[in-house]
């Protein structure tokens, strides 16, 4: 995608993300913490940035993920716009210093998906990790183009409970 075309289908995703959060929020108790588990964008990932500091001005907890341990679930730390970021491992930023969040609900780029809410990543199963250990909602965002008609997932895979396009809020049945 060329610049322009990407950041219309950002703002969109945004936009779409955004209608499916508020309706989350409203089916949850007012005086209840949300932390969203957001990702800092790597390689052409839907880049909500703007979206995470407006959730932080809101009154949100916003954290980042970190690969843990090799073959473990993704820890999560506390990112204020202000923060400072630190390259890390897989050119992924990470606020600095690192300190630990345990989010209520998780997005999650996808780099491709499915209609059965099945997502593709980078093959490291971290996500899936992270939701086998905690059963959290997830929302996965995508572009249409990364919609595949169908694969294999595997026994470790969990589908998103919503999967959000510059175009289209796909929920599971």
């Amino acid at each position: 995608m060329d610049a322009p075309v990407r950041r219309a289908a950002d703002a969109a995703i945004a936009a779409r993300l955004e209608a499916w959060l508020q309706a989350w929020f409203s089916a949850r108790p007012a005086a209840e913490r949300v932390v969203l588990g957001a990702y800092w964008p790597v390689r052409g990932e839907p880049d909500l940035r703007e979206s995470m500091a407006g959730w932080h001005r809101a009154g949100h907890a916003i954290a980042l993920p970190r690969v843990a341990a090799g073959d473990g679930a993704l820890e999560y730390g506390c990112w204020t716009p202000a923060a400072t970021m630190r390259p890390a491992a897989f050119g992924i930023a990470l606020p600095e210093p690192f300190v630990l969040l345990a989010p209520t609900l998780l997005i999650v780029p996808c780099v491709g998906f499915d209609l059965r809410g099945y997502r593709l990543g980078y093959g490291g199963g971290h996500y899936d990790r992270t939701l086998a250990a905690r059963a959290l909602p997830a929302i996965g965002v995508a572009y249409d183009g990364c919609e595949l008609p169908g694969f294999e997932a595997a026994g470790h895979d969990r589908p998103m409970t919503a999967i959000v396009t510059e175009t289209r809020t796909i929920t599971r049945q």
